[in-house]
């Protein structure tokens, strides 16, 4: 499947979104770009490569659902790039498992939101997120370095 693309003509930023199911990937897609983001969601790890060497984005979106660890694997893969040290990245979740909230947070999310979640809530984090750029993590802050499951 193809990626999808949202391009508005006045723009608050460019979001690429990860999200393993089309269906939420489009109406993400569709939701952001209607509020005035130029929104790219690549529907494979190929095509999310392909986008991210095209030029750096304002923003991530993780929304990777088919296991917790997939989604950790990607988010430190994405947090690893020199080039996206500074993009914020948001990731959603299905509930509010506060142990695995605290190793995305350490992994590199900038913010954790729990789906359902509504759209006005995401489009204001982002646009918050890509106005003031990441948070400074405090001095000393723990980072997690994921090790491959054995």
């Amino acid at each position: 499947m193809s990626s999808v693309s949202s391009s508005p003509t006045a723009s608050h930023g460019r979001v690429v979104v990860v999200d393993d199911d089309a269906s939420v990937r489009r109406m993400l897609c569709l939701a952001l770009g209607t509020a005035g983001f130029e929104v790219h969601a690549p529907a494979s790890q190929v095509e999310l490569q392909r986008r991210l060497t095209l030029g750096r984005p304002d923003a991530l979106l993780l929304d990777v659902q088919h296991s917790k660890r997939d989604g950790l694997d990607v988010l430190v893969r994405l947090r690893a790039r020199p080039a996206l040290q500074d993009v914020p990245i948001v990731f959603l979740a299905v509930g509010d498992d506060a142990d695995f909230r605290q190793q995305v947070l350490r992994a590199g999310a900038d913010w954790f939101g729990v789906r359902p979640l509504g759209l006005g809530k995401l489009r204001a984090q982002l646009a918050e997120l890509i106005r003031n750029g990441r948070p400074a993590a405090p001095a000393g802050a723990p980072i997690i370095r994921l090790q491959p499951a054995g």
